[in-house]
Protein backbone atom coordinates (compact mmCIF):
# COMPACT_ATOMS: atom_id res chain seq x y z
CA UNK A 1 0.00 0.00 0.00
CA UNK A 2 1.15 3.48 -0.95
CA UNK A 3 -0.06 7.10 -0.83
CA UNK A 4 0.04 9.77 -3.40
CA UNK A 5 -0.40 13.08 -2.25
CA UNK A 6 -2.30 15.32 -4.55
CA UNK A 7 -2.77 19.44 -3.56
CA UNK A 8 -5.90 20.56 -4.54
CA UNK A 9 -7.45 23.99 -6.20
CA UNK A 10 -8.60 26.49 -2.98
CA UNK A 11 -11.53 26.71 -5.52
CA UNK A 12 -12.81 23.11 -5.25
CA UNK A 13 -15.72 22.23 -3.50
CA UNK A 14 -13.99 19.56 -1.29
CA UNK A 15 -17.02 18.73 0.68
CA UNK A 16 -18.85 17.51 -2.46
CA UNK A 17 -15.78 16.37 -3.96
CA UNK A 18 -14.53 13.91 -1.15
CA UNK A 19 -17.90 11.94 -1.77
CA UNK A 20 -16.84 10.62 -5.11
CA UNK A 21 -13.16 9.60 -4.80
CA UNK A 22 -14.39 6.39 -3.94
CA UNK A 23 -15.92 6.07 -7.62
CA UNK A 24 -12.27 7.45 -9.15
CA UNK A 25 -10.96 3.73 -9.06
CA UNK A 26 -11.10 0.20 -7.28
CA UNK A 27 -7.62 0.45 -6.65
CA UNK A 28 -8.39 3.34 -3.56
CA UNK A 29 -8.46 1.94 0.37
CA UNK A 30 -8.82 5.44 2.08
CA UNK A 31 -8.22 8.76 1.77
CA UNK A 32 -7.45 11.58 4.35
CA UNK A 33 -8.57 15.50 3.60
CA UNK A 34 -5.82 18.09 5.51
CA UNK A 35 -6.73 21.67 4.43
CA UNK A 36 -6.52 21.26 0.47
CA UNK A 37 -3.92 18.58 0.57
CA UNK A 38 -5.63 15.15 -0.99
CA UNK A 39 -3.52 11.76 0.64
CA UNK A 40 -5.34 8.56 -1.08
CA UNK A 41 -4.06 5.20 -0.16
CA UNK A 42 -3.68 3.13 -3.53
CA UNK A 43 -2.39 -0.55 -4.40
CA UNK A 44 1.35 -0.87 -4.54
CA UNK A 45 0.69 -2.30 -8.27
CA UNK A 46 -1.39 1.05 -9.31
CA UNK A 47 1.14 3.32 -11.13
CA UNK A 48 0.95 6.91 -8.98
CA UNK A 49 0.69 9.45 -12.03
CA UNK A 50 -2.55 8.04 -13.56
CA UNK A 51 -4.33 8.13 -10.29
CA UNK A 52 -2.82 11.59 -9.94
CA UNK A 53 -3.90 12.57 -13.04
CA UNK A 54 -7.68 11.53 -12.29
CA UNK A 55 -8.08 12.92 -9.48
CA UNK A 56 -6.85 16.18 -10.68
CA UNK A 57 -8.79 16.30 -13.53
CA UNK A 58 -11.90 15.16 -11.40
CA UNK A 59 -11.50 17.75 -8.94
CA UNK A 60 -11.61 20.51 -11.70
CA UNK A 61 -15.00 19.80 -12.34
CA UNK A 62 -16.13 20.35 -8.89
CA UNK A 63 -14.92 24.25 -8.56
CA UNK A 64 -17.59 25.60 -10.93
CA UNK A 65 -19.90 22.74 -9.47
CA UNK A 66 -19.61 25.02 -6.14
CA UNK A 67 -23.29 26.63 -5.07
CA UNK A 68 -23.98 29.73 -3.15
CA UNK A 69 -25.99 28.48 -0.05
CA UNK A 70 -29.71 29.71 -0.20
CA UNK A 71 -32.21 28.83 2.28
CA UNK A 72 -35.93 29.77 1.47
CA UNK A 73 -37.27 28.88 5.10
CA UNK A 74 -34.78 28.34 8.42
CA UNK A 75 -36.36 27.41 12.21
CA UNK A 76 -33.64 28.03 14.09
CA UNK A 77 -33.05 27.03 17.49
CA UNK A 78 -30.32 26.67 20.15
CA UNK A 79 -29.44 22.98 20.77
CA UNK A 80 -27.88 22.61 24.09
CA UNK A 81 -26.56 18.09 23.38
CA UNK A 82 -27.12 16.34 20.45
CA UNK A 83 -27.72 12.88 20.28
CA UNK A 84 -25.35 9.88 18.37
CA UNK A 85 -26.61 6.35 19.93
CA UNK A 86 -30.11 4.80 19.99
CA UNK A 87 -30.96 1.73 21.45
CA UNK A 88 -33.69 1.11 19.11
CA UNK A 89 -31.76 1.58 16.05
CA UNK A 90 -29.27 -1.22 14.97
CA UNK A 91 -27.01 -1.40 11.88
CA UNK A 92 -26.85 -4.82 9.81
CA UNK A 93 -24.19 -3.66 7.55
CA UNK A 94 -23.06 0.02 6.58
CA UNK A 95 -26.18 1.57 5.63
CA UNK A 96 -28.49 -0.84 6.54
CA UNK A 97 -30.58 -0.66 9.78
CA UNK A 98 -33.56 -1.94 11.51
CA UNK A 99 -36.04 0.13 13.83
CA UNK A 100 -37.58 -0.51 17.00
CA UNK A 101 -39.20 0.51 19.87
CA UNK A 102 -39.23 4.62 19.66
CA UNK A 103 -37.68 4.70 16.13
CA UNK A 104 -39.86 2.25 14.96
CA UNK A 105 -42.91 4.78 16.21
CA UNK A 106 -41.40 7.44 15.24
CA UNK A 107 -41.13 6.13 10.84
CA UNK A 108 -44.74 5.01 11.49
CA UNK A 109 -45.74 8.54 12.74
CA UNK A 110 -43.92 10.64 10.52
CA UNK A 111 -45.35 7.81 7.41
CA UNK A 112 -49.30 9.15 8.88
CA UNK A 113 -48.72 12.60 9.05
CA UNK A 114 -46.86 13.16 5.54
CA UNK A 115 -49.89 11.12 3.89
CA UNK A 116 -52.13 12.79 6.06
CA UNK A 117 -51.24 16.13 4.36
CA UNK A 118 -51.39 15.19 1.31
CA UNK A 119 -55.22 14.17 1.47
CA UNK A 120 -55.74 17.30 3.45
CA UNK A 121 -54.59 19.48 0.57
CA UNK A 122 -55.47 17.53 -2.53
CA UNK A 123 -58.57 16.04 -1.80
CA UNK A 124 -59.98 19.44 -2.08
CA UNK A 125 -58.86 20.14 -5.21
CA UNK A 126 -60.02 18.73 -8.84
CA UNK A 127 -57.58 16.13 -9.31
CA UNK A 128 -57.17 12.72 -8.89
CA UNK A 129 -55.76 11.64 -5.74
CA UNK A 130 -54.14 8.08 -6.51
CA UNK A 131 -52.95 5.56 -3.52
CA UNK A 132 -50.66 2.80 -4.52
CA UNK A 133 -48.52 0.28 -3.42
CA UNK A 134 -45.73 -0.65 -5.61
CA UNK A 135 -42.78 -3.47 -6.11
CA UNK A 136 -39.05 -3.42 -5.08
CA UNK A 137 -37.58 -4.15 -8.45
CA UNK A 138 -37.31 -1.91 -11.43
CA UNK A 139 -37.02 -3.39 -15.12
CA UNK A 140 -34.30 -2.24 -16.60
CA UNK A 141 -35.58 -0.96 -19.75
CA UNK A 142 -37.35 1.77 -17.37
CA UNK A 143 -34.48 2.38 -15.80
CA UNK A 144 -32.93 3.53 -19.12
CA UNK A 145 -35.55 5.54 -20.04
CA UNK A 146 -35.80 7.84 -16.85
CA UNK A 147 -31.98 8.85 -17.70
CA UNK A 148 -30.52 7.97 -13.94
CA UNK A 149 -27.94 5.72 -15.61
CA UNK A 150 -26.89 8.80 -17.44
CA UNK A 151 -27.07 11.46 -14.93
CA UNK A 152 -26.08 9.48 -11.90
CA UNK A 153 -24.96 5.99 -12.55
CA UNK A 154 -23.03 5.95 -9.31
CA UNK A 155 -26.53 4.96 -7.02
CA UNK A 156 -26.85 1.85 -9.13
CA UNK A 157 -27.49 -1.34 -7.52
CA UNK A 158 -28.33 -4.51 -10.08
CA UNK A 159 -30.26 -7.38 -9.16
CA UNK A 160 -29.07 -10.64 -10.66
CA UNK A 161 -31.12 -14.17 -10.91
CA UNK A 162 -29.11 -17.73 -10.64
CA UNK A 163 -28.43 -19.16 -13.97
CA UNK A 164 -30.52 -21.94 -14.61
CA UNK A 165 -28.00 -24.93 -14.49
CA UNK A 166 -27.93 -27.73 -11.95
CA UNK A 167 -24.32 -28.88 -12.49
CA UNK A 168 -23.25 -25.60 -11.47
CA UNK A 169 -25.40 -24.55 -8.98
CA UNK A 170 -24.65 -27.97 -7.15
CA UNK A 171 -20.77 -26.20 -6.91
CA UNK A 172 -21.97 -22.79 -5.63
CA UNK A 173 -20.91 -23.38 -2.17
CA UNK A 174 -17.18 -24.17 -3.07
CA UNK A 175 -16.51 -20.79 -4.52
CA UNK A 176 -15.40 -17.69 -3.01
CA UNK A 177 -17.78 -14.57 -3.20
CA UNK A 178 -15.58 -13.11 -6.24
CA UNK A 179 -16.31 -16.07 -8.31
CA UNK A 180 -19.91 -15.75 -7.83
CA UNK A 181 -20.64 -14.22 -10.97
CA UNK A 182 -20.41 -17.39 -12.80
CA UNK A 183 -23.35 -18.66 -11.34
CA UNK A 184 -25.41 -15.48 -12.28
CA UNK A 185 -27.59 -14.20 -15.23
CA UNK A 186 -27.16 -10.65 -16.55
CA UNK A 187 -29.22 -8.57 -14.74
CA UNK A 188 -32.91 -7.90 -15.90
CA UNK A 189 -34.16 -5.51 -12.60
CA UNK A 190 -32.61 -2.81 -10.37
CA UNK A 191 -33.41 -1.75 -7.37
CA UNK A 192 -35.06 1.59 -7.48
CA UNK A 193 -32.84 4.46 -6.74
CA UNK A 194 -35.83 6.91 -6.82
CA UNK A 195 -38.97 6.21 -5.76
CA UNK A 196 -41.42 7.99 -8.20
CA UNK A 197 -39.89 5.91 -11.26
CA UNK A 198 -42.50 2.95 -11.23
CA UNK A 199 -45.20 5.82 -11.44
CA UNK A 200 -44.30 6.69 -14.98
CA UNK A 201 -43.68 3.25 -16.15
CA UNK A 202 -47.72 2.33 -14.88
CA UNK A 203 -48.87 5.45 -16.90
CA UNK A 204 -46.61 5.15 -19.63
CA UNK A 205 -48.79 6.01 -22.72
CA UNK A 206 -51.63 6.92 -21.08
CA UNK A 207 -53.68 9.78 -21.45
CA UNK A 208 -55.35 10.94 -17.80
CA UNK A 209 -58.55 12.42 -17.62
CA UNK A 210 -57.22 15.05 -15.26
CA UNK A 211 -54.23 16.83 -13.19
CA UNK A 212 -52.90 13.52 -10.69
CA UNK A 213 -51.54 13.11 -7.43
CA UNK A 214 -49.91 9.50 -6.79
CA UNK A 215 -48.53 9.15 -2.99
CA UNK A 216 -46.97 5.74 -1.67
CA UNK A 217 -44.46 4.63 0.59
CA UNK A 218 -41.61 3.33 -1.59
CA UNK A 219 -37.91 1.29 -0.82
CA UNK A 220 -35.42 3.06 -2.28
CA UNK A 221 -31.49 1.64 -2.71
CA UNK A 222 -28.41 3.54 -3.71
CA UNK A 223 -25.26 2.77 -3.65
CA UNK A 224 -23.63 5.91 -1.71
CA UNK A 225 -19.85 4.87 -2.26
CA UNK A 226 -17.84 2.94 0.23
CA UNK A 227 -16.31 5.79 1.55
CA UNK A 228 -19.47 7.33 2.88
CA UNK A 229 -21.47 4.96 4.87
CA UNK A 230 -19.90 6.40 8.07
CA UNK A 231 -21.82 9.61 7.60
CA UNK A 232 -24.96 9.84 9.32
CA UNK A 233 -27.53 8.92 7.76
CA UNK A 234 -26.30 7.61 4.86
CA UNK A 235 -28.29 4.63 3.42
CA UNK A 236 -28.13 2.06 0.76
CA UNK A 237 -31.38 1.40 1.68
CA UNK A 238 -34.38 3.10 2.69
CA UNK A 239 -38.13 3.92 2.90
CA UNK A 240 -39.41 7.34 0.91
CA UNK A 241 -43.38 8.84 1.52
CA UNK A 242 -43.63 10.43 -1.83
CA UNK A 243 -45.52 12.17 -3.64
CA UNK A 244 -45.66 12.42 -7.56
CA UNK A 245 -47.89 15.38 -9.27
CA UNK A 246 -48.58 14.92 -12.91
CA UNK A 247 -50.32 18.00 -14.65
CA UNK A 248 -50.00 21.14 -16.25
CA UNK A 249 -47.42 23.56 -15.18
CA UNK A 250 -49.32 25.80 -12.92
CA UNK A 251 -50.40 22.78 -11.05
CA UNK A 252 -47.71 21.05 -10.48
CA UNK A 253 -45.97 23.82 -9.25
CA UNK A 254 -48.62 24.98 -7.42
CA UNK A 255 -48.88 21.34 -5.66
CA UNK A 256 -44.85 21.36 -4.79
CA UNK A 257 -45.49 25.07 -3.16
CA UNK A 258 -48.52 23.98 -0.84
CA UNK A 259 -46.50 20.99 0.16
CA UNK A 260 -44.25 23.23 1.28
CA UNK A 261 -45.63 25.74 3.11
CA UNK A 262 -47.72 22.89 4.94
CA UNK A 263 -43.82 20.94 5.65
CA UNK A 264 -42.51 24.26 6.97
CA UNK A 265 -45.57 24.72 9.52
CA UNK A 266 -45.21 21.34 10.21
CA UNK A 267 -41.51 21.79 11.47
CA UNK A 268 -42.27 24.73 13.32
CA UNK A 269 -44.50 22.77 15.29
CA UNK A 270 -42.68 19.70 16.21
CA UNK A 271 -39.11 23.02 16.53
CA UNK A 272 -36.76 21.51 15.22
CA UNK A 273 -34.10 23.02 14.16
CA UNK A 274 -34.27 22.76 10.47
CA UNK A 275 -34.04 24.98 7.03
CA UNK A 276 -34.84 24.68 3.20
CA UNK A 277 -32.46 25.72 0.38
CA UNK A 278 -31.99 25.62 -3.03
CA UNK A 279 -29.90 22.42 -4.08
CA UNK A 280 -28.91 20.20 -6.63
CA UNK A 281 -28.46 16.71 -7.66
CA UNK A 282 -25.26 14.87 -6.84
CA UNK A 283 -24.65 14.45 -10.40
CA UNK A 284 -21.30 12.87 -10.53
CA UNK A 285 -20.01 12.35 -14.56
CA UNK A 286 -17.89 15.59 -15.01
CA UNK A 287 -20.01 15.56 -18.09
CA UNK A 288 -23.05 16.55 -15.70
CA UNK A 289 -21.61 19.22 -13.71
CA UNK A 290 -23.21 21.87 -15.66
CA UNK A 291 -26.79 20.57 -14.92
CA UNK A 292 -25.82 21.68 -10.84
CA UNK A 293 -25.74 25.20 -11.93
CA UNK A 294 -28.93 24.94 -14.09
CA UNK A 295 -31.10 23.49 -11.73
CA UNK A 296 -29.96 25.93 -9.26
CA UNK A 297 -31.03 29.09 -11.36
CA UNK A 298 -34.35 27.33 -12.63
CA UNK A 299 -35.17 26.29 -8.26
CA UNK A 300 -36.23 23.10 -9.70
CA UNK A 301 -34.91 21.33 -6.33
CA UNK A 302 -35.44 22.29 -3.30
CA UNK A 303 -33.95 20.22 0.13
CA UNK A 304 -35.29 20.24 3.72
CA UNK A 305 -32.34 19.80 6.13
CA UNK A 306 -32.33 19.18 9.53
CA UNK A 307 -29.20 19.33 12.06
CA UNK A 308 -28.00 16.82 13.71
CA UNK A 309 -24.71 18.20 15.00
CA UNK A 310 -24.29 21.39 15.98
CA UNK A 311 -23.63 23.31 12.39
CA UNK A 312 -23.96 19.64 10.58
CA UNK A 313 -27.16 19.07 8.68
CA UNK A 314 -28.63 16.34 6.93
CA UNK A 315 -31.28 15.86 3.72
CA UNK A 316 -34.78 13.75 4.94
CA UNK A 317 -36.76 15.67 2.01
CA UNK A 318 -36.55 16.90 -1.48
CA UNK A 319 -39.06 18.98 -3.67
CA UNK A 320 -38.84 18.77 -7.52
CA UNK A 321 -39.55 20.00 -10.27
CA UNK A 322 -39.23 17.92 -13.63
CA UNK A 323 -40.24 19.39 -16.72
CA UNK A 324 -41.40 17.12 -19.67
CA UNK A 325 -38.27 15.25 -18.97
CA UNK A 326 -40.65 11.82 -17.94
CA UNK A 327 -43.84 12.92 -19.75
CA UNK A 328 -41.96 12.60 -23.24
CA UNK A 329 -39.72 9.88 -22.20
CA UNK A 330 -43.13 7.26 -21.04
CA UNK A 331 -45.35 9.39 -23.63
CA UNK A 332 -48.22 10.13 -21.16
CA UNK A 333 -49.93 13.17 -20.23
CA UNK A 334 -53.42 14.53 -18.94
CA UNK A 335 -56.06 14.97 -21.32
CA UNK A 336 -55.54 18.66 -23.07
CA UNK A 337 -52.70 19.53 -21.51
CA UNK A 338 -48.70 20.10 -21.90
CA UNK A 339 -48.06 17.87 -18.91
CA UNK A 340 -45.20 18.44 -16.47
CA UNK A 341 -44.62 16.44 -13.23
CA UNK A 342 -42.69 17.06 -10.18
CA UNK A 343 -42.61 14.56 -6.71
CA UNK A 344 -41.67 15.06 -3.02
CA UNK A 345 -40.01 12.53 -0.99
CA UNK A 346 -39.45 12.37 2.45
CA UNK A 347 -36.74 9.59 3.87
CA UNK A 348 -38.22 8.67 6.97
CA UNK A 349 -35.42 6.89 8.07
CA UNK A 350 -33.48 10.01 7.77
CA UNK A 351 -36.21 11.95 9.96
CA UNK A 352 -36.26 9.83 12.67
CA UNK A 353 -32.38 9.32 12.84
CA UNK A 354 -32.40 13.71 12.29
CA UNK A 355 -35.38 13.72 15.36
CA UNK A 356 -33.60 11.95 17.50
CA UNK A 357 -30.25 13.55 17.07
CA UNK A 358 -32.16 16.47 18.61
CA UNK A 359 -34.61 15.06 20.81
CA UNK A 360 -32.91 11.69 21.95
CA UNK A 361 -35.12 8.42 22.87
CA UNK A 362 -36.99 9.49 26.14
CA UNK A 363 -40.69 10.27 24.47
CA UNK A 364 -40.89 12.71 27.79
CA UNK A 365 -38.69 15.01 26.19
CA UNK A 366 -40.69 15.22 22.49
CA UNK A 367 -42.52 17.64 21.32
CA UNK A 368 -46.31 17.14 22.75
CA UNK A 369 -47.80 16.36 19.50
CA UNK A 370 -45.86 13.80 18.96
CA UNK A 371 -45.32 12.53 22.96
CA UNK A 372 -48.92 12.84 23.15
CA UNK A 373 -49.69 10.48 20.08
CA UNK A 374 -46.54 7.95 21.52
CA UNK A 375 -48.81 7.98 24.98
CA UNK A 376 -52.07 6.70 23.11
CA UNK A 377 -50.56 4.62 21.21
CA UNK A 378 -48.91 3.21 23.73
CA UNK A 379 -50.76 3.26 26.82
CA UNK A 380 -48.71 5.36 29.12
Amino acid sequence: MKTVKIELDSNVDTEEFVKVIGFISESISGYKMKNNMLMVDIEDSVNEEDISIAVQNLAAKYVSARLIEKNIYQNRKEIEHYYNEFKSIYYFDEGMASLSGVSLFLFRYFENVFESKVKEIFEKMNCNLVTKLFPVMLPISCYKKTGYLKRSPQYAIFCCSAIENLDLLNNINEFDEKEYKEFVNYPLYALSPSACFHVYEEYKNKVLDKNTVVTFTQSVFRNEGRFNFAQFGRMRDYHVREIVFIGDEDFVSLSREQMLDITKSFIDEIDLDAKIQIASDPFILPKMQKFKKIQTIDKSKYELQISYEKGKYISVASFNLHGNAFTHSFEFSVKDKETVTGCIGYGLERFVFAFLSQYGEDYENWPKPIKQEYILKNGE
